[in-house]
């Protein structure tokens, strides 16, 4: 028995979880696979012959409308690019999902329009925001558990509270709120770097001043700990947002400290890439931050960067944090043009960055440009 190409796209189209459909020049659905039927909650038979805008709503006609004899215009056909479009469901609930329309070709003339409903996707997407938003649910429950119920007792008992009882109640409620406005930050954070709208503005930076600054800052927070730097004389400037820098310099310098134990040191270091003659690849320069920590499972390491990934050790359960601070530091570090990366092992962990490097050529052509 051979099986020929038709008997494959049959195959495929039946038994596809994603939404098919074939429909004429004039918008008239023609066939449909069994997956858009369960998706719309019809049978084919009732599917096949309506006008693909009663099905979905991403359709649009020229101005004279479809009952001239004028061709379909569907968004996005000319590339079949993936956009949203409403579903229009029988049961009455209209589903947002990616489609996208390939136009059908022959003897050099349009003659069909073929319409994918991708569900699969759909389904990724709505199950990652229902994650999401569970996740940042919880996140927020416990300070606010926290706020509410140190504020009850203040409210009720103030009168019972001596001085140094009222300052620590207030003082809690103080750390949770901060802890609250860190989780707002962050978020707002993730949202403008997926949706693109993070504002750059690049010039050379020195990394000496930079990583100087986010010690001096985070002094109190290191009080148990040691800093050491190891930045070389002569190290190149790098192109980088200088806000953006530092924010990157801040995340790994204050989970160094956080995820070691007191005592121990946490070592900033830094070098130059030279360029290859033979490598196309522009200068860049290396900075690390390393720790004394007790390392990272080999098993965790390729999930450290997912948002609201949290190690599960005792160290890591009795330390605040929102799980959102590497995940941002190296979309950070990508939108400028970089890498990073960790290396870890019981008693050391190292995390890598690499920034474009502002060598005096590239800045010489930079103002000549």
């Amino acid at each position: 028995m051979t099986i020929t190409s038709q008997d494959v796209y049959q195959s495929l189209a039946k038994y596809m979880a994603d939404g098919l459909a074939i429909s004429d020049e004039s918008g008239r659905i023609t066939d449909c696979n069994p997956a858009l039927a369960a998706l719309l909650s019809q049978s084919a038979d009732e599917i096949i012959g309506k006008q693909l805008c009663d099905v979905l709503d991403c359709t649009c006609w020229d101005q004279e409308g479809p009952g001239d004899g004028k061709s379909l215009v569907l968004a996005g056909e000319d590339s079949g690019n993936v956009h949203n479009a409403t579903i229009v469901c029988k049961t009455g609930m209209d589903l947002m999902m990616p489609v996208s329309h390939l136009p059908f070709v022959k003897d050099g003339k349009q003659r069909s329009h073929l319409t994918v409903v991708y569900i699969i996707q759909a389904h990724s997407v709505q199950q990652a925001q229902t994650d999401f938003v569970s996740t940042v649910s919880h996140e927020l429950r416990t300070p606010l558990t926290s706020i509410k119920g140190f504020a009850d007792t203040i409210l009720r008992a103030g009168d019972r509270l001596d001085a140094s009882q009222q300052k620590r109640y207030i003082g809690i409620i103080k750390e949770q709120a901060d802890r609250l406005t860190r989780l707002v930050e962050d978020l707002l954070a993730v949202s403008r770097l997926e949706s693109r709208k993070l504002q750059l503005t690049i010039r050379a930076i020195e990394l000496e001043p930079a990583v100087k600054r986010v010690i001096l800052n985070l002094t109190d927070k290191a009080e148990n700990h040691q800093i050491a730097t190891r930045l070389p004389a002569g190290l190149p400037s790098v192109w980088a947002d200088a806000d953006r820098l530092e924010q990157i310099l801040t995340n790994l310098i204050d989970n160094a400290i956080k995820y070691s134990p007191p005592k121990t040191t946490v070592t900033i270091s830094a070098r130059s890439i030279a360029q290859n003659p033979e490598d196309i690849e522009r200068e860049m320069v290396e900075f690390s931050v390393a720790d004394q920590g007790g390392g990272i499972p080999t098993d965790q390491l390729p999930e450290i960067f997912n948002k609201f990934s949290r190690l599960d050790n005792p160290l890591v359960r009795q330390t605040e944090g929102t799980g959102l601070g590497l995940y941002i530091t190296k979309s950070l570090v990508l939108a400028l043009g970089g890498t990073i990366t960790v290396d870890s092992e019981r008693g050391s962990t190292t995390f890598t960055v690499r920034l474009p490097a502002a060598t005096l050529e590239e800045q010489a052509a930079r103002g000549r440009g």
